[in-house]
């Protein structure tokens, strides 16, 4: 019975003083390079409560597949590179200076150096690679004004590839297929509007502290 009155005592305390959450995320899917995407990402609605802290995500996936041929009469090696390199922005010019700080690069390679003999040919892939970034801001932190109001803010993305090559004296020809998205999620931690407990709440919790208190007397007498 002590064990089940602090229980309630402990979960009325938390009700009266507790710390709440809400999220929103996106996921675009792979398209093919170059991508200019866009996802969108609620406000934090300041009608819910005081905002305290922001926790922002936001990353893209590539998949890539990459063939060379030995053009050459002799035997050629090469060592062949991919790269997805993915921009981001915002609608909002507080968030954007926050994404634009990072750009995010998305690799595939050869494994190593290939040997291909004259008119030979090697196929990669595909292979996927995802990248993410991260920020956060607390309580007290100017930027979560930015974060805060109605309606929503843009994650846009946007994507330069290429394929590179290294050896084979110019002979190695090459061809890429690749695509990507982008995916971004927010979360806010936030403290609701306190309210006034009712006398009936307020009388639960004086009611446990009471028995609580009665318990542990008697338990002293033991």
């Amino acid at each position: 019975m002590k064990n089940k009155l602090l229980a309630a005592a402990t979960v009325a305390a938390l009700s009266l003083s507790g710390v709440a959450s809400a999220a929103s995320s996106f996921t675009n899917a792979l398209e093919t390079t170059e991508i200019s995407q866009t996802g969108l990402l609620d406000k934090f609605d300041p009608s819910r409560g005081i905002l305290t802290a922001v926790f922002l995500t936001w990353g893209g996936t590539a998949e890539t597949s990459f063939e060379v041929t030995n053009n050459a009469a002799q035997t050629q090696s090469a060592r062949v590179s991919t790269t997805v390199d993915l921009v981001f922005s915002s609608n909002d010019s507080s968030i954007s200076a926050i994404l634009s700080t990072l750009t995010l690069s998305l690799q595939a390679n050869s494994g190593g150096l290939i040997t291909l003999p004259s008119g030979g040919s090697a196929s990669f892939g595909p292979v996927t690679d995802s990248e993410t970034g991260s920020f956060n801001a607390g309580a007290g932190d100017a930027i979560l004004a930015a974060f805060t109001g109605p309606g929503t803010f843009s994650v846009d993305c946007t994507s330069l590839s290429g394929l590179s090559v290294i050896g084979g004296g110019g002979n190695v020809a090459s061809s890429q297929q690749t695509s990507a998205g982008c995916f971004a999620s927010v979360e806010y931690d936030f403290r609701p509007p306190t309210n006034v407990p009712e006398p009936g709440t307020l009388a639960l919790i004086g009611l446990a502290t009471l028995g609580i208190a009665g318990l542990s007397r008697r338990s002293g007498r033991h």
